[in-house]
């Protein structure tokens, strides 16, 4: 079982790397921080439906992924009786001849416009297409790029040796904790060997209906190496250590609680000083989905 946990881990890990959907659409920066500015870029050139590339433009977005907005909402898509021939003004892109002749971008911040949190963007990405204002239809052809999706990536962190992946931690998804040993700068604690290596971990969540914090924590520091649930497995092709589990469970999470905060730090099985445990101890925001 935990030969297929690692695998799993290592096979994920590699999964991660993203290619731009056909050098069609692009999000800049590459790696964005989604609480902040970011442009959405398409190439009218290279879409595989041409029919806004001799549209004089200009052109609008048109999105509803991670979700569609509401005729409520003041980003909605388009608006009056016939939506789809009147495109919102706000959703108004900009060309960039600077990248090509062809190229328009729309700036927003993901988390304000969708009014979702971040961790919802990073796991179901942004889809969209771009039309001019008058899309066509109700009898006439349509004039729209094909659905274009973005795979939207987190910001690469400078990491301690012990961090997360995937970088945003759900209650309900498998998350794995890493400790790089072989970068570990604490003399005592090189060169572990399989088995020596638990991790104490302790969770922060919210109950979602009084707003109350509980904390869960498998086991105490000190009697951390007696639980073989905190036991990490070692890789022997990199030396590094990781413990994989999902958070609703191992925590043991009753059904209003959600996930805020994991704390841990990796120490020896037999621990006597201070000597037999990392000096990183990471805390990792969990997000929610």
């Amino acid at each position: 079982m935990r030969n297929l946990i690692k695998f799993t881990f290592f096979l994920s890990f590699i999964c991660t790397a993203h290619t731009i959907f056909a050098q069609a659409a692009w999000v800049d920066p590459e790696e964005p921080d989604v609480t902040k500015p970011v442009r959405l870029y398409v190439d009218l050139s290279k879409t595989t439906n041409t029919s806004c590339k001799e549209n004089p433009g200009p052109f609008y977005i048109w999105t509803w992924r991670p979700v569609e907005l509401g005729a409520d909402n003041p980003l909605v898509n388009g608006t009056g009786d016939k939506p789809w021939k009147n495109s919102n003004d706000l959703l108004k892109m900009t060309r960039d001849s600077v990248k090509g002749e062809f190229v328009w971008y729309y700036e927003m911040t993901p988390t304000l416009f969708y009014g979702v949190p971040a961790s919802e963007i990073y796991s179901k990405g942004i889809s969209f297409l771009v039309k001019p204002k008058d899309g066509g239809g109700y009898g006439s052809p349509d004039v729209k790029t094909e659905d274009l999706t973005i795979t939207i990536s987190p910001p690469k962190l400078v990491r301690g040796v012990t961090y997360q992946f995937p970088s945003v931690i759900l209650d309900n998804e498998l998350t794995t904790i890493i400790y790089n040993n072989p970068a570990d700068t604490v003399v005592t604690m090189q060169d572990l060997s399989d088995g020596d290596a638990y991790l104490w971990i302790k969770c922060t969540a919210v109950d979602t209906l009084t707003g109350n914090l509980v904390t869960y924590q498998p086991s105490v520091f000190l009697k951390v190496g007696n639980n073989p649930n905190l036991e990490m497995i070692k890789d022997p092709l990199t030396n590094m250590f990781s413990l994989t589990f999902v958070p609703r469970t191992f925590f043991g999470f009753k059904p209003n609680e959600r996930g805020k905060e994991i704390e841990c730090k990796v120490r020896r099985k037999v621990w006597k000083t201070v000597a037999d445990n990392t000096t990183d101890q990471p805390k990792f925001k969990m997000g929610c989905k």
